[in-house]
């Protein structure tokens, strides 16, 4: 019988970090930047900054776990509000998240049972904000940043309705999951 040994939350992130480097370090003797791979910094930069799509940029930040982290980085700076992540005790299916000025919430529809109403609250304006965010970043366990468009707020609230099989609530169903607004 083969035994599997289970690794703890620090352990896991410690292999996480030796994969990485293991990653540069062969990219780095194929002839690259390790830590951006064939896309610059700025060009990562400015990808965190804007809503433009950029294809070379998403398919170097779904295979370089290191080009992941840089772009969080980078988004994180970026953010107006951070709702970051849901309160563990909670007893809800989809935890709130609350940031200083801001939360952000679901709640089922009243008229769709699978239908999800998300309800991005602004308490309190930014003062380096010129408007209110206009997209919904949503960062995985993994790295995975997941960028939503938002529509205008109304008096200080965003609302808008998404379907039960949506990627954006399976990522928000996960208390793990950190929010950022810009």
């Amino acid at each position: 019988m083969i035994e599997i040994e289970i690794l703890k939350d620090e352990d896991l992130e410690m292999a996480r970090e030796h994969f990485s480097e293991m990653c540069d370090t062969r990219q780095l003797l194929r002839g690259g930047d390790p830590a951006i791979g064939v896309i610059s910094a700025s060009r990562l930069y400015a990808y965190a900054n804007s809503v433009v799509e950029d294809v070379e940029v998403e398919a170097e930040l779904s295979r370089n776990l290191s080009v992941r982290r840089a772009y969080r980085k980078y988004l994180e700076t970026a953010a107006i509000y951070r709702p970051g992540i849901a309160v563990a005790a909670s007893t809800e299916a989809i935890p709130p998240r609350r940031g200083v000025g801001c939360t952000l919430r679901i709640e089922p529809s009243q008229v769709e049972p699978d239908q999800y109403i998300v309800i991005v609250e602004i308490e309190t304006p930014s003062p380096t904000a010129e408007a209110s965010p206009a997209t919904l970043v949503l960062c995985d366990t993994q790295d995975h940043c997941h960028r939503f468009t938002l529509p205008p707020a109304h008096r200080g609230v965003i609302q808008f309705i998404i379907a039960e099989d949506a990627e954006m609530l399976t990522l928000l169903r996960d208390p793990r999951t950190e929010a950022l607004l810009r």
